[in-house]
């Protein structure tokens, strides 16, 4: 299906945008503003998760059996390429000549070392007993950490701007510890939170994914050890054999850094990415009494990233 596009050139030769399209104001056939690849308009819409309504926004399309040319700046490819080109080999390779691997467990590794020497660097301050060496380690780390983030971060924006996995996973395959990892098990949105949860939950061996969603709301929290702040993703819920219990899916992010979020605001499209936790179902019930749901049955999942990068607007 491809990238969705904010553009396309008209019968006319005009470039037509968004604006230009919701009024019509263009002369069919489109084709793509860099090649010949046939294009058509999506119209605005609206849909509910839970209980909000999410708008989604105007774009151009990919007609079926149309591709891009490999020169074009919306062939997933040739981005896929780019990506590929200025990143570590360590997380990046190329199996063939038009196909690539992304290494998950180079990430993981780089998460834990991270975690684990910004933990002993919390400790020297309270002691006062770090040293030079140990905070070059942990400057170390924190760069080759944000360099295998921002390289997954950047697949990750390529995926939120397709409709689907379909071209994707025909360029880059994902790879955890020599085994191949399905995009479906890697990459979540608000219609598979719940599978999401089940992966988790059920996973063996715990690998990075993402997760990309709208922000409910941002909220400051005093935690026992000082502020902290969560943001909560929109969440989707599903019936029951109740007619009085729903099921619904949670996300949070949370950090205790709480300017880490002050880019972000309710309504934005989220990534996130990293080692993602789940709790144990847990009901909770329906602050409003006149309602005929009674019971919330909450899947919720976790995410405390080690650095910002890890967020990213989708």
């Amino acid at each position: 299906m491809g990238i969705k596009m904010s553009a396309a050139i008209d019968a006319n030769g005009n470039l037509i945008n968004i604006a230009k399209a919701e009024q019509g104001r263009f002369i069919k056939p489109l084709h793509c503003e860099t090649c010949s690849a046939g294009i058509s308009f999506v119209d605005g819409f609206n849909r509910q998760i839970g209980d909000e309504i999410i708008s989604v926004d105007p774009y151009f399309r990919l007609q079926r059996d149309n591709q891009h040319s490999p020169g074009c700046k919306y062939n997933v490819e040739g981005q896929i390429k780019v990506i590929a080109r200025t990143s570590e080999p360590d997380i990046f390779n190329q199996i063939k000549n038009n196909q690539f691997e992304l290494r998950l467990v180079a990430v993981k590794k780089a998460i834990s070392d991270l975690k684990e020497l910004a933990q002993k660097e919390a400790n020297d301050k309270e002691t006062k007993s770090g040293t030079g060496a140990r905070e070059k380690k942990y400057i170390d780390a924190e760069e080759r950490l944000t360099g295998y983030i921002n390289s997954a971060m950047r697949v990750l924006k390529v995926r939120a701007i397709c409709e689907d996995h379909t071209e994707i996973q025909n360029v880059l395959e994902l790879v955890f510890d020599g085994t191949r990892l399905a995009w479906k098990d890697f990459f979540f949105d608000d219609s598979n939170y719940f599978q999401c949860y089940r992966n988790i939950t059920r996973a063996t061996i715990k690998t990075p994914i993402a997760i990309q969603g709208t922000i409910k709301d941002i909220r400051n929290i005093a935690g026992k050890n000082g502020p902290l702040a969560v943001i909560n993703l929109i969440a989707p819920t599903r019936k029951t054999d109740s007619e009085h219990i729903l099921d619904s899916a949670k996300c949070s992010i949370w950090t205790n850094n709480p300017d880490r979020f002050n880019a972000y605001k309710s309504g934005d499209q989220i990534i996130a990415f990293g080692m993602w936790d789940a709790k144990e179902v847990k009901e909770s019930p329906n602050n409003n009494a006149a309602a005929k749901i009674k019971v919330f049955r909450n899947h919720e999942v976790s995410l405390w990233p080690i650095t910002k990068g890890q967020i990213c607007l989708a």
